[in-house]
């Protein structure tokens, strides 16, 4: 089970944006399917494609949401988020923050009664922000979190929570240099992050005893392709236990593979929310050489799929 180090944001997310007036849509009959966009035949680069699909998604949608079940929506949604991960990052905030202006408008459009702006951020939080959601994503939360923020209906709870998420997840954000630190080995040793040197590295925030890090341990020493580039020294894997109680994570140490670098933070200075976010353990980042991050915080099955390609 993960642990959780932070409440959802819907459980203080209260919106009240006034109606504007209008005639009423005329009534349509209910969807029986989504309106998936097709790119056109001339965009065959499969990034190309990813982008117009991400950014053109919702339009068909939001011209009669009301005809959309919360099923077919969230259905769509799931399928959305996916395509997210295939398009490049700025595609993907583009779109994101397209979506929750549509949604914002459509309900005001339609007076709140639609709740289709909660609709959408209650699918937006479970899908991105949910510590124990595979889908799990900060890159793509933060518009989220930018236009809670920009709404002047919010309520002060809800605010107050974004606020205090913004900064931690703009934190090692996708492509910037991952913040250094010193750990310390079971020997007493001390290195840094940035000493390390390997194409790639694969920082494992974990807790002894803790299953999730139990199905990950098991999951890294059963790939093949994992285990060759441990062996070759092309990859390396920095095993960070950041709490203070070190006689459990002493007692615990046979359980991790010898060939990681198995260390503790001495400090507690990840723990203490200023250079990492932990929001759960575990934890898993993926960084290049150069220390820029490839994988922030991500699911072991996209790990897998990053080092076995």
């Amino acid at each position: 089970m993960k642990k959780t180090f932070a409440l959802p944001l819907l459980t203080a997310l209260a919106l009240t944006i006034s109606a504007c007036g209008g005639r009423a849509p005329k009534a349509l009959p209910p969807a029986t399917s989504f309106p998936y966009p097709e790119p056109p035949a001339m965009v065959t680069d499969p990034t190309q494609r990813a982008s117009y699909a991400v950014l053109h998604f919702w339009d068909k949608y939001f011209e009669a949401p009301s005809r959309y079940s919360e099923g077919l929506t969230e259905q769509a949604f799931a399928n959305y988020v996916t395509l997210l991960q295939l398009a490049p990052l700025a595609s993907a905030a583009r779109a994101q923050d397209t979506l929750l202006s549509r949604a914002e408008r459509s309900e005001a459009a339609r007076d709140t009664a639609s709740r289709m702006l909660e609709r959408i951020l209650m699918l937006e939080e479970k899908y991105l922000y949910d510590v124990n959601s595979p889908f799990r994503n900060e890159e793509f939360y933060l518009p989220v979190l930018r236009h809670i923020l920009a709404w002047p209906a919010i309520q002060p709870e809800a605010r107050a929570r974004a606020q205090h998420d913004l900064p931690l997840f703009s934190l090692n954000r996708l492509g910037e240099v991952a913040a250094d630190f010193t750990y310390t080995l079971r020997n007493g040793r001390t290195g840094t992050l940035h000493g390390i040197q390997a194409d790639r590295i694969l920082m494992f925030f974990s807790n002894p005893g803790c299953e999730n890090c139990k199905e990950i341990i098991e999951a890294l020493s059963n790939s093949m392709a994992v285990q060759a580039q441990l062996q070759d020294g092309t990859l390396k894997v920095l095993n960070v236990y950041p709490d203070e109680d070190l006689s459990e994570w002493f007692a615990y140490m046979s359980h991790y593979p010898k060939s990681w670098i198995n260390a503790f933070d001495a400090e507690c200075i990840i723990r203490g929310d200023t250079i990492y976010s932990l929001r759960a353990i575990p934890s898993l980042y993926l960084l290049d050489a150069e220390k820029r991050v490839i994988c922030k915080d991500a699911p072991l099955e996209e790990i897998l799929r990053r080092l076995e390609q």
